[in-house]
């Protein structure tokens, strides 16, 4: 695994813990605030139940849709998606240096959406969490369960995780460099 000073890194919070409106980064909008999802022109929120993390996103990376993973499936054209697992809500806007501790492999309608898991490095549970396998395996089910399931309440197909098993730091963080190049070649090639 990396050294531990090498899986930090930094987080933009989304939604707070136990809110369930869908907030994301505008991506279109100049400075891409942070703005509550719509649908067919009204707000989209959680249905399947109150979210028990943090969820974020990862700054200059990006899920480059012209690049395959090994099974072929194609970025999603978003940057990393993060779930913070600590103690604490976290503000909407919030910038947080966190921990890396693994990942999940999402394929949502044929495109892989990475889910990194992460602990803020400042919270009371992060001195005694360094990888997936300090993470309790109750919470290991419960992550996989929402992922796998989340999208359900809407009447969609229930999503696909290339592992039901959490893989860990040095998958995190390779995954974590890989879409950061993409980001920043994207940037320079004015693809993003």
């Amino acid at each position: 695994d990396p050294p531990k000073a090498d899986r930090i890194v930094t987080m933009m919070v989304e939604i707070p813990m136990g809110r369930m409106e869908k907030l994301e980064v505008n991506k279109e909008t100049e400075f891409n605030p942070i703005k509550q999802d719509t649908k067919k022109g009204k707000p989209r929120y959680y249905k399947y139940g109150v979210p028990f993390f943090n969820y974020g996103m990862l700054p200059q990376t990006w899920e480059n849709p012209a690049k395959k993973d090994q099974a072929g499936h194609s970025g999603d054209g978003d940057p990393l998606d993060v779930m913070e697992i600590g103690s604490r809500q976290l503000p909407t806007g919030s910038v947080v240096q966190v921990k890396v501790l693994g990942i999940y492999s999402l394929i949502d309608q044929g495109e892989v959406d990475y889910k990194i898991i992460v602990i803020n490095k400042d919270d009371p549970l992060a001195s005694s969490m360094h990888t997936e396998a300090d993470i309790d395996a109750a919470v290991k089910d419960r992550l996989a369960d929402w992922l796998k399931m989340y999208k359900t309440a809407e009447g969609k197909a229930v999503n696909e995780l290339t592992n039901d098993e959490m893989e860990g730091p040095l998958k995190a963080m390779s995954v974590i460099k890989e879409t950061y190049n993409y980001w920043k070649e994207g940037r320079e090639n004015g693809k993003i």
